[in-house]
């Protein structure tokens, strides 16, 4: 009897590389390109260890995401027979800080991580699989298998999920929950929680005060209807499609008598061309649209007020975040990350390094204009 590994990733090289490593060492494999494929195998089969990329997509051919990952972590973690099975995490250079280790390996349930492209000395992947082994008392081929689920899983509880707003639709975990402006009262309704005040928490509405906002004529039982029957449709949606469980009352859009109307504090907003939802480099940049017209020192009159400061910030200090548009102006974050983006269009800034810890600067055009051509 030999080793049996899971190798969860959606990058065919890296495949390649994990399968030709594997079949050195006399293990077999199975191999899964997105969360949804890895749910599948797990439900089938028995695994000795898992190789896991935190950064797939739900189904093949979808944006790659960290969170998609990090959830596949927690529900192996949870499913029987995969308790305290070896889980390797694979993770690619920009992602290996000592803050994401540590999330990694006490938040999450991962034994281990290794840094792609593989090394071919020191803590290598062939090392790190034999060093799960051992500590998880597999070190014997014959201990190898497990006997995994043999019936479908049963549905996974909603934790956390981003809800990305298109232009055409709204997707929460990557299932689209909504379409558009077509799609009536519910995505404005789901366009007025949306926004954040100036402490990044969600706004709030009574029925009736979200019912002018939105322009709905039968007052807060209009909106009550458009919220309950919105609730439905994504708990059915998200089991179908996603085999997740939500909570109707408190995973989705929450109402009481005390805060109103809001959106579910486990959901996480972001707009489609957010560069926290853009494809990210191996490096974990962001990747920044190409450059237009450089943009001059003096005031473009197409800018708001918010975003000529941000500009004269940039060019006297560099860096900037959008933590720095809110403090300044008291504005949403949200209404910070729309100015930043249109500025990004204009070819007039750009981000750098990764999605959550980064900073914006002025665009390379835009540096060498005002004599500062620093990278």
């Amino acid at each position: 009897m030999t080793y049996h590994a899971l190798v969860v990733d959606d990058n065919p090289d890296v495949l390649e590389d994990v399968q030709d490593r594997l079949e050195l060492i006399g293990h077999s494999y199975d191999c899964a390109t997105c969360l949804q494929s890895a749910r599948n195998h797990l439900a089938k089969n028995g695994y000795s260890y898992i190789l896991l990329d935190l950064e797939i997509p739900v189904r093949y051919g979808r944006p790659s995401r960290i969170p998609n990952g990090q959830n596949l972590l927690r529900e192996i973690r949870r499913m029987k027979g995969f308790e305290h099975i070896p889980i390797i995490v694979m993770t690619s250079h920009g992602h290996d800080s000592p803050d994401f280790a540590v999330e990694v390996l006490r938040g999450n349930g991962a034994i281990d991580y290794v840094k792609k492209p593989f090394a071919d000395n020191g803590h290598t992947l062939e090392k790190a699989i034999q060093d799960g082994l051992t500590a998880s008392g597999r070190a014997r081929p014959g201990a190898a298998k497990r006997s995994g689920a043999t019936k479908e899983e049963p549905p996974h509880p909603f934790e956390c999920g981003e809800l990305v707003f298109f232009k055409d639709r709204v997707e929460l975990c990557e299932v689209k929950i909504c379409g558009g402006p077509e799609s009536g009262m519910i995505r404005r309704i789901l366009d007025a929680l949306r926004q954040t005040n100036t402490h990044g928490r969600y706004v709030r509405y009574a029925g009736a005060e979200l019912a002018k906002l939105v322009g709905c004529e039968r007052g807060q039982n209009g909106i009550a209807e458009a919220v309950r029957d919105f609730r439905d449709q994504v708990c059915m949606v998200m089991l179908s499609e996603a085999n997740i469980k939500m909570d109707r009352l408190h995973d989705i859009i929450l109402n009481d008598r005390r805060y109103g109307y809001r959106l579910s504090a486990k959901i996480t907003v972001r707009d489609a061309d957010d560069p926290q939802n853009e494809p990210q480099r191996g490096n974990g940049d962001v990747v920044n649209e190409p450059l237009n017209d450089i943009v001059s020192d003096g005031v473009d009159v197409e800018n708001t007020p918010r975003q000529q400061w941000a500009l004269d910030r940039m060019r006297a200090d560099g860096e900037f975040r959008k933590t720095d548009l809110v403090s300044q102006f008291k504005c949403s974050v949200t209404t910070a990350e729309r100015d930043l983006r249109d500025l990004r269009r204009q070819g007039a800034v750009e981000f750098v390094g990764p999605a959550r810890t980064g900073f914006w600067r002025l665009s390379v055009g835009a540096r060498a204009e005002a004599g500062n051509v620093r990278l």
